[in-house]
């Protein structure tokens, strides 16, 4: 009770600062006594600092004393990780990130050359940092793939060609700070609802786009997981089932149409048949090799056979998006990735699709808007498990 009123008045503070005990108590419903006790002991924390009101007055005309959270008193360090890349960062309790350190993966770890890489990178930042550890609150970890959150495993990485990767016993054991593991979309949409497009949202869905495709399900101020914590894996809905193969290992999924890799795939296999596009002469003698930065620099100077490229992975990604809108109805449609910041040619074509194929009354707004966070959305969501460990007052 006593960690569960303590978050409650740490967590209103957050939202409404600055504030006084005296408002505090109202919103809350807690007794003055029992929000001075612990106001008392969050500033003993340094978690929350006071200041005088300027221009109001309470009985006796003492200016009342307002409430702020100190952001800076401790840290957290977040962990993004993914098949090309693994970032670690230090932050303070706002999402200020005082040190970041990434280190790019060229071949497939194993399981252990992947922890190994993970703890050495966190030394790294740790080592750059110079902050003591009894100011660190934790470590989130936001992992791509199939995730077992209360376990901290990562059950299967597809891309990483990984399975039961313990995070958090590891972590743990050698840090000896509290661990905390997500999938790294369902992290980003957190980061969403406290950093960028989904603050004041009770419900969105976030739908994320790199070398896979997953999505963030947020539902009633939560995070879907689903009883399994496999909640929000768009990238592996089914588009055809004689389609290609996908990572995953079926056939026909979404993220094989979609994702940068299958954009790069579908460009290579058809180019032989359009000689005519700029992309032959960019990679001809195969003295260049084919990238997706290189499909979106050729729709920009006009090339039909990129733009037609980009466009039917858009259809594509705009009718699944279609799909979890009318069977969800969320306030907004989060976009994140690479693709959805060069320009219309994915974002224009996919939100036609939604417009086309959902079914909605006619006060119905369906509000679709790029993430203004980008990738470090992913890491900026590991930090803010540990702080929705240390503000919500539902855990």
């Amino acid at each position: 009770m006593k960690q569960h009123n303590q978050s409650t008045v740490l967590n209103t503070i957050r939202l409404k600062e600055p504030i006084s005990r005296a408002d505090i108590a109202k919103l809350t419903k807690l007794t003055k006594p029992t929000v001075s006790t612990m106001v008392s002991e969050l500033i003993e924390k340094n978690l929350i600092t006071e200041e005088e009101a300027a221009n109001s007055t309470v009985a006796g005309g003492r200016k009342p004393f307002l409430l702020r959270i100190n952001y800076s008193a401790y840290y957290i360090i977040g962990v993004y990780a993914a098949a090309e890349v693994v970032r670690v960062v230090m932050s303070t309790m706002d999402g200020k990130i005082v040190t970041d350190y990434s280190k790019e993966m060229t071949e497939l770890p194993s399981k252990d050359e992947f922890m190994d890489m993970i703890i050495n990178n966190i030394h790294d930042v740790l080592k750059r940092s110079r902050i003591e550890s009894d100011l660190i609150l934790g470590i989130g970890f936001a992992m791509h793939g199939l995730v077992d959150p209360d376990e901290g495993v990562a059950i299967f990485s597809p891309h990483l060609h990984l399975e039961n990767i313990p995070i958090k016993e590891t972590l743990e054991k050698e840090f000896k700070l509290p661990v905390m593991v997500e999938n790294d979309v369902r992290a980003l949409a957190i980061a969403e609802s406290w950093f960028g497009q989904g603050q004041d949202l009770s419900d969105f869905i976030c739908l994320s786009v790199g070398l896979g495709i997953g999505s963030g399900i947020f539902i009633k101020d939560e995070i879907y997981k689903s009883p399994f914590n496999t909640g929000g894996e768009i990238g592996h809905t089914i588009i055809e089932v004689n389609g290609p193969k996908c990572e995953c290992g079926n056939h026909g999924c979404l993220e094989a149409y979609a994702s940068e890799a299958a954009i790069v795939k579908k460009v290579e296999s058809e180019l032989t048949n359009h000689q005519d596009s700029i992309l032959s002469q960019w990679i001809k003698d195969g003295k260049n090799k084919l990238t997706l930065k290189m499909i979106f620099k050729a729709a920009k100077e006009g090339d039909l056979f990129a733009v037609s490229i980009l466009e039917e992975s858009a259809r594509s990604l705009g009718l699944a998006a279609a799909n979890m809108i009318n069977i969800l109805k969320p306030s907004r449609l989060i976009l994140e990735g690479y693709i959805f910041e060069q320009g219309d040619f994915i974002v224009s074509p996919l939100k036609k699709m939604i417009e086309k194929y959902t079914f909605k009354s006619p006060h119905e707004e369906i509000n679709v808007v790029c993430s203004t966070l980008g990738k470090t959305g992913m890491v900026l969501g590991a930090v803010t498990l540990v702080l929705h460990k240390l503000f919500k007052t539902d855990n």
